[in-house]
């Protein structure tokens, strides 16, 4: 294996709202599975360092979304092949036949990437004590086409009138394509369509992921297909896009196809449906065992551009808070999707205006600003974020059809580090929402009713010590301050 890069040892405070390894490197959540009284939480990790290698499902668990317990590592790498990314599910009819007959098995499916880069295949293991320990099959892979890039299987139990099976997504990735298979037991794959390329392509699709969302305010249910991207995001590198349409437990099928983006340039790809609009979202993927009315994916808070080479502090890497999703339906007749980030307080704060020119905002530590624009929105409100000696960490700009997040260069040597990411806004918003999370390394920012995400790291900034909020004349702006601790932590029902 080629030698890890060498990176800056600093002090870097560990966020308190996302989550983080104790030690070395993470990167995708994997095999995210809800039992009923706990969210588990797999994800990439290396046992022996701070870089990208000797890849294993590390394991952590929560009752909540935001406070996780390390558990120990799930499914370390062998000799021959790296455990790359997949999922997980609880096989209640014990269709695999690794049951015991009391308690259900608990199986992941994942690529199993063979350590000279010689092929991808998918392998299973299972558990049955609730996905604490695992046991390889002995018989893997269950799925090989002898590809060198066939990774990343997202399964699902497909339920119709006509029976019930096992549903996998997964990628060939350098062919830009989602392939659809079933299998009634876990151990035989058909193959049985196939999806793309379409929209970006600028990069290698990754980390598919396809379940139901309920269109607010109806009974109305559709399909929904994740992709993920890298490089040719939105915001540069890494990116998440995502179709909507029908899955007749055969293929996907989009509501409209969407031309191909072989391109870089912002200007093309902000055509495209975006999970998130910032540089650090990527790989997100949803929870199985969850209704489609509390759908909930979790993501990488990073970017591949830059992800090998950050700064760290015996840990690299943090995953993006819980997002609950939903669709909703536009003026133009099509479905977007919305988000709700999970685990922050219940409790109201006291609304304040803020008038024309700029005022200073106590902060000191992690908090959810939240934000009403209106008024004359051209060029209403700028949100600046400050380190405790006066100098700028970042600064988020809101005008009536676009937000823009720029990030300094801050602890960070890196040429694309450094950024301006920027958010489109949907027409006829009226009063703008704005909620500005701000942890330990990170903000995350949902506009429109959630309607817009961006999330970006502020890789080794502790929370923001205070912000200024600039208001234009003629402009509009209430806000409230929610300080986020640890005791004042609750999951939003």
């Amino acid at each position: 294996m080629a030698s890890l890069p060498k990176t800056q040892l600093v002090a870097v405070k560990r966020p308190q709202l996302h989550f983080t390894a104790k030690k070395n490197w993470i990167n995708d959540p994997n095999g995210l599975f809800f039992d009923g009284k706990q969210y588990h939480m797999y994800f990439q990790h290396n046992p022996n360092g701070v870089g990208h290698g000797y890849m294993s499902w590390g394991h952590a668990v929560s009752t909540d979304l935001v406070n996780w317990e390390e558990l120990p590592i799930a499914i370390l790498h062998g000799d021959v092949a790296d455990i790359f990314s997949g999922s997980i599910v609880v096989d209640h009819e014990n269709t695999s036949g690794f049951g015991d007959g009391t308690v259900p098995p608990v199986i992941a499916i994942y690529t199993a990437a063979a350590k000279d880069e010689s092929n991808q295949s998918q392998a299973i293991a299972y558990s049955l004590d609730g996905g604490e320990t695992f046991t390889k099959y002995e018989q893997n892979p269950v799925l090989d086409r002898g590809s060198k890039d066939f990774r990343d299987p997202k399964v699902i139990r497909y339920e119709s009138e006509r029976g019930s099976y096992w549903v996998m997504v997964a990628v060939e990735a350098i062919e830009r394509r989602v392939l659809v298979y079933r299998s009634e037991n876990f151990k035989d794959w058909t193959e049985l369509s196939s999806f793309g390329p379409q929209s970006a392509i600028a990069g290698i699709w990754e980390c598919p992921d396809l379940f139901q969302l309920p269109v607010a305010g109806t009974d109305q249910l559709k399909w929904v297909l994740i992709v993920s991207l890298n490089p040719g995001g939105v915001a540069g590198g890494s990116g998440t896009q995502y179709f909507i349409g029908e899955f007749d437990g055969t293929s996907f099928t989009p509501d409209q196809d969407q031309q191909v983006r072989d391109s870089f340039e912002f200007e093309s790809l902000k055509q495209g449906n975006w999970l998130d609009w910032g540089r650090d979202f990527y790989a997100g993927v949803s929870f199985h065992g969850l209704p489609a009315d509390q759908q909930t994916v979790i993501a990488w808070m990073s970017n591949w551009d830059y992800a090998r080479e950050l700064p760290h502090d015996g840990w690299r890497g943090s995953m993006s808070t819980a997002r609950r999703l939903d669709l909703v339906k536009n003026s133009d007749g099509k479905f977007e999707i919305r988000q709700c980030i999970l685990g922050l307080p219940a409790s109201e704060v006291a609304a304040s205006v803020a008038p024309a020119g700029e005022g200073r905002i106590e902060l000191g530590s992690p908090a959810l600003l939240e934000l009403a624009v209106g008024g004359d929105a051209n060029g209403s409100a700028a949100l600046s974020l400050f380190r405790a000696d006066d100098t700028l960490i970042s600064e988020l700009t809101i005008e009536s059809e676009l937000i823009q997040h720029r990030r300094e260069t801050g602890k960070v040597d890196h040429e694309l580090y450094a950024s301006n990411q920027r958010m489109p806004l949907p027409a006829d918003t009226g009063e703008l929402t704005v909620q500005v999370l701000v942890d330990h390394g990170s903000v995350e920012i949902l506009a429109a009713n959630g309607l817009r995400s961006l999330t970006d790291q502020l890789t080794g900034e502790e929370a923001p010590a205070y912000a200024t909020l600039r208001v234009a004349t003629g402009a509009s702006v209430t806000f409230k301050v929610l300080p986020l601790s640890d005791k004042s932590v609750e999951l939003n029902a």
